[in-house]
């Protein structure tokens, strides 16, 4: 049996400070109401000019603009975004998720089950910090099979080029800690599981994992049966 994981990396992989740079770039723009609860909801897990349309949009910044005044906000929006996520990753503000990479290392010797596993975050800024952060002398990268982050503009999209990466296999999940990417996990077909947010049961998760100290392989092997 070959079971494919898809992986999120922001929230999941490793905490880092999107939800930090939105507010601090949103704040810039006279938004000071900007909350988790409406991060998880509307912007996390999507590509950034996706996040920075529905931040601006939610707000009312794109109110009476034409076409292209919208789009040069939301670029310009965005960019910033990205300046300020830089910034504070150069500063180390991110936290490796070790128990999912234990995870990961479990499942390389959990016999008579393979298990592939693929990176699929909307974010273009993984394939930098995956060659850069480092974990027992291995950089992130070397945990995973294939990486498909920030290959297209949707989660969705990007969910279904990892399915087509990841080779032959008996069953397929998506590892994700927001809506966005239990959604589109739902649509392709694939298991959604969430990560650490119990609402995401109500998006369609089959499952909310909690911790990744806690979990036996064979509980995701078990989604499949």
């Amino acid at each position: 049996m070959i079971v494919a994981i898809l992986w999120d990396f922001d929230g999941v992989i490793v905490f880092t400070p999107h939800e930090d740079a939105w507010r601090l770039t949103a704040a810039k723009y006279g938004i000071t109401n900007f909350t988790s609860e409406f991060y998880l909801r509307f912007v996390a897990g999507r590509p950034r000019l996706e996040g920075a349309q529905e931040i601006l949009k939610y707000f009312g910044l794109l109110n009476e603009l034409d076409e292209e005044s919208r789009n040069k906000l939301i670029t310009r929006f965005a960019e910033e975004k990205n300046v300020v996520f830089n910034e504070l990753v150069s500063k180390g503000q991110y936290v490796v998720n070790h128990d999912a990479l234990d995870f990961i290392e479990k499942t390389r010797i959990f016999g008579g089950v393979k298990f592939v596993h693929v990176l699929a975050s909307a974010s273009r800024n993984v394939a930098k910090l995956t060659k850069i952060i480092s974990v027992g002398g291995r950089v992130l990268s070397d945990f995973f099979d294939v990486d498909v982050s920030g290959s297209s503009a949707s989660k969705k999209e990007i969910f279904a080029i990892g399915m087509s990466r990841a080779g032959r296999f008996n069953c397929i999940m998506a590892i994700d800690d927001a809506p966005s990417g239990i959604m589109a996990a739902r649509d392709l077909g694939i298991i959604p599981v969430g990560f650490r947010q119990k609402d995401l049961i109500n998006y369609g998760a089959r499952l909310v994992i909690e911790d990744f100290k806690q979990v036996d392989p064979e509980v995701l092997i078990g989604l499949c049966r």
